[in-house]
This record gives C-alpha cells, sequence and structure tokens, in this order.
C-alpha cells in the first residue's frame, strides 16, 4: 500500500479551521457564563449549541479541503464580529 502525503498548505488550512471553531466556542461559552445563573435554560441552551460546534470541530479533516474551507469562509467572518456571529449563529 503506498503511504500518500498530506501537503503543508492542507495541514494549515486545517488547522486555521479547528482554530477558527475554537474561536467560536470562546463566544459560545463567554454567553454561557453570562446566562449561568440569570437564565439557566438559555445557558443550558448555549451549551448544547457549543456541543454542536465541537462536534463540527471533530469533524475536521485534512483531507477534505471542501469542508475545511467551507468551516473558514463560513464561520471565519463570523467569529472576528461578535454582532455577526450572533446574528448567524
Amino acid at each position: 500500500m503506498a503511504k500518500q502525503e498530506t501537503s503543508y498548505g492542507a495541514i494549515v488550512r486545517a488547522e486555521i479551521a479547528i482554530e477558527v471553531i475554537n474561536q467560536a466556542r470562546a463566544i459560545v461559552t463567554a454567553r454561557v457564563y453570562e446566562f449561568d445563573e440569570q437564565d439557566p435554560a438559555a445557558a443550558q441552551q448555549m451549551r448544547e449549541r457549543r456541543r454542536e460546534l465541537i462536534d463540527l470541530q471533530q469533524r475536521i479533516r485534512v483531507d477534505d479541503h471542501d469542508a475545511v474551507e467551507t468551516v473558514i469562509a463560513v464561520w471565519g467572518p463570523r467569529v472576528r464580529d461578535e454582532a455577526r456571529f450572533w446574528a448567524e449563529f
């Protein structure tokens, strides 16, 4: 069986996608802490949404170029603008 090499660029792009989702999770986590005492139901809902982000992050694969680029294109602009993040989240 021949060993297939992964390009350095593909690895970097996948790491960028993972970091973008980390930033999204941080934004949601901050909201969880805001809601925790005042609105436990809303905090729980945010935790569930955060789990969805974790699932998305765990599905990022270096060899799935299209998925990596989609994460970067969709989530990248969101995490740079918190108002946009919440409007689109």
